[in-house]
């Protein structure tokens, strides 16, 4: 499977953080906790090195030759003020009424989910963004009422009011128009970094089918997954004779390129439109980002 986009991002012109060589048949696993900062850090030699536990903090990640292998670590809860719910593709249809394919997404509830149980939005609550406005914006989609509806917009951002506990989430389906419902996505939790707020991905769904029942819950309870193992804001190349190997993680894949070997290994990614990555890239689930 080939990946070629137009945008190109070259590790070379950030310094060396640090180079770290494994020589052919070994495999150098770094102590859980370590942060890479400050640069790029290079992988050199056949051999593989296990980046488990570590963080490739303010740093990207070069791949010369042998194995990089990220891995996940299964579910877990978040404590934020702000989430973004962004729906990448609606389920399959026929254009025009009823279904209305190819005509944006809808839903009546973005919900939060800790142990299992409902985490309402409180009053402060506010949709920052996502769809129109009036009767179907994106406050429609946080006001706990399942007779209304988001509709058509960009992402749904919500800013809490202030920092909830949540460890999945869930969605619900709209008054009409099943393929306006969401069958791919991403959500991610904010931190305010000054006058913006800068995004962790927790979770994305790559293929997922709503019921077609209207007013109805996605059916399940979405968990919370470790993702941006790979730094979303630091170009990470593999070269050809590299491999980058993702294990147990739904990452979304950015600032990559190179024309190495993505391998994964119980893992979805997400390729967004800023990837320029020319290689290969086997097993897993992959889709693309327009």
């Amino acid at each position: 499977m080939k990946i070629l986009t137009t945008v190109l991002v070259a590790a070379a012109c950030l310094a060396h953080a640090e180079t770290i060589d494994v020589p052919t048949g070994q495999t150098r696993t770094v102590d859980p906790g370590r942060r890479f900062t400050g640069g790029v850090l290079v992988k050199t030699g056949a051999g593989e090195l296990d980046l488990t536990g570590a963080e490739l903090a303010n740093a990207g990640l070069e791949i010369r030759e042998g194995s990089v292998r990220l891995r996940g670590g299964g579910a877990f809860s978040v404590t934020t003020r702000f989430v973004r719910f962004d729906v990448h593709r609606t389920r399959p249809g026929k254009k025009g009424p009823p279904e209305f394919a190819d005509s944006g997404a809808q839903f009546s509830e973005f919900r939060l989910y800790n142990g299992g149980k409902l985490v309402p939005f409180p009053k402060e609550a506010k949709a920052i963004e996502g769809a129109v406005g009036g009767a179907e914006g994106p406050d429609k989609g946080i006001d706990g009422d399942v007779k209304t509806k988001s509709y058509n917009g960009g992402p749904l951002v919500v800013d809490i009011g202030r920092e909830v506990t949540f460890d999945a989430y869930s969605f619900v389906t709209a008054n009409d128009a099943i393929a306006r419902d969401p069958a791919g996505w991403s959500v991610s939790v904010g931190t305010a970094d000054g006058s913006r707020v800068k995004w962790r991905t927790v979770g994305t769904v790559a293929d997922f089918t709503a019921p077609k029942a209207r007013f109805a819950e996605a059916g399940r309870l979405f968990p919370l997954s470790l993702c941006d193992i790979v730094p979303a804001d630091y170009p990470v190349t593999v070269c050809g004779k590299g491999r980058l190997v993702l294990s147990n993680v739904n990452e979304m894949l950015e600032y990559v390129d190179g024309n190495g070997l993505i391998e994964l290994d119980g893992a979805t990614v997400t390729f967004a439109p800023c990837a320029a990555f020319a290689g290969s890239v086997c097993g897993g689930n992959v889709t693309y980002r327009k």
